[in-house]
């Protein structure tokens, strides 16, 4: 490759001297780490309160800990703890401290953390280190071998020092002649790592065709596990066009514009009385392109679980259309299904209520979920079989027409009547649609 190792030597021993200078910052208070544990919700808090702390104080390691979006394959997204910051190695005698990040599962310690170097600008990936994927995914046996029982995210840093201390992962660019792969800096707010091919060119009609577009019937995994102040502000709105309604997301949803003009332009003879308008609120909600992060209804979601209202209020005149649109379509009271990749069975206890506080994408068709598409065959699978009153057939406004799709409105809460596990990986939940005792969603007089 043109260079010796010699040379990448120096480059990474004066890089990360100045990395470890960074890195001399305020531990955080137990206090600051039992209330973003409390805000995360895990299932096994003591536990997870307890491998935190004692990460947080390691002779090896170095970080802090924040609750952040991480992106699952398939594109489901759910704010974890993730303990972010530098792990110390010893290399021909002289000591250096690797930028990583340690995402800590829902369930910890039943799954083992995922766990990335996370190189500075400046930095990257070694082609020669066996432990680290080119996207900065660590693969040691620590984490291969994880048991629940004996195994710990201490245990962690030190069997990841001791790994880097004979190959290390990163190396400083330096005057280097290399091929460096992009990476986003493990400093900043974005929600990272994400699994998809990232494109600059412009989304087209058949960019959004050419994909998986099921992601949305499984984005179940963010909704949060506590009471959030209703939605609420947006039905004192106008009703307008979609254009100008989507003109406040313009810097917040990548290629909205566009993608309205394209629903619009799908649109223009709707059914059910709807206007252009409002088909195509609809039509743009059921919309997902790359990279799926990206796409409408995710960032919307998000948004309506955000505990911080305040983040709605450029949502408002979308909501007010698209809720205006929904209600003039029949609603359906019947069997609707969705499900997602993972075993949720510990979040939905039976006689439990939970409230699902964005838009819901169920299929009226219990068979396509067997597509791999959607739920497949094999693996660890959560069913959820959800008996609704206020349902709606979007059928003839989605951009996917074959999909069956009766959308759920934001902030529907539903009680755990049936919990099965089914074998084969397969968990099966049944909810029931209940009235709260008060709205969580403000619905307008159409």
């Amino acid at each position: 490759m043109g260079y010796s190792f010699g040379t990448m030597h120096i480059c990474f021993e004066q890089h990360c001297s100045k990395l470890a200078m960074t890195t001399m910052i305020r531990r955080q208070s137990t206090r600051e780490i039992k209330e973003m544990i409390e805000l995360a919700q895990p299932i096994n808090g003591d536990l997870v309160q307890t491998h935190i702390l004692a990460a947080s104080v390691s002779t090896v390691g170095c970080l802090r800990l924040k609750l952040r979006e991480y992106y699952y394959k398939g594109g489901i997204s759910r704010e974890l703890l993730c303990l972010a910051g530098t792990v110390k190695c010893q290399y021909r005698g002289s000591q250096y401290n690797i930028p990583i990040e340690i995402w800590v599962q829902p369930d910890h310690p039943k799954t083992a953390p995922i766990a990335y170097v996370k190189p500075t600008p400046e930095m990257y990936i070694s082609f020669d280190c066996k432990h680290v994927l080119r996207d900065g995914t660590i693969k040691i046996a620590y984490l291969t071998h994880w048991d629940r029982t004996i195994s710990s995210i201490e245990g962690l840093l030190q069997a990841m020092s001791q790994v880097f201390s004979q190959q290390p992962p990163v190396y400083s660019t330096g005057n280097v002649t290399i091929h460096p792969i992009q990476y986003k800096p493990a400093a900043t707010n974005t929600a990272s790592p994400t699994f998809h091919n990232l494109t600059t060119s412009a989304a087209s009609n058949s960019d959004i065709h050419q994909r998986n577009n099921s992601h949305r019937f499984s984005d179940i995994l963010a909704e949060p596990k506590r009471m959030l102040l209703p939605i609420q502000g947006y039905e004192k709105m106008p009703i307008v066009s979609l254009e100008e309604a989507v003109q406040p997301l313009i810097s917040s949803v990548p290629q909205v514009e566009q993608m309205a003009w394209i629903a619009k332009q799908n649109c223009l003879n709707p059914q059910h009385g709807l206007t252009a308008d409002e088909s195509a609120a609809i039509m743009i909600y059921t919309m997902e392109w790359e990279p799926n992060e990206s796409s409408f209804y995710l960032i919307l979601n998000r948004t309506l679980r955000s505990p911080n209202r305040d983040q709605l209020k450029p949502w408002f005149l979308y909501l007010r259309l698209i809720i205006n649109a929904l209600g003039k379509l029949p609603t359906t009271q019947q069997n609707v299904y969705r499900g997602v990749k993972l075993d949720l069975s510990d979040q939905y206890k039976k006689d439990s209520t939970v409230v699902w506080w964005g838009f819901s994408s169920c299929t009226s068709s219990i068979e396509k979920l067997e597509n791999e598409q959607f739920l497949g065959k094999t693996g660890e699978r959560t069913f959820f079989s959800i008996e609704c009153k206020s349902g709606k057939s979007i059928q003839s406004h989605s951009y996917y027409e074959t999909e069956d799709e009766v959308l759920l409105f934001p902030a529907r809460q539903f009680r755990v009547t049936g919990c099965l596990d089914q074998g084969n990986g397969l968990h099966h939940i049944t909810l029931k649609e209940i009235d709260p005792p008060f709205d969580l969603l403000k619905l307008p007089t159409i």
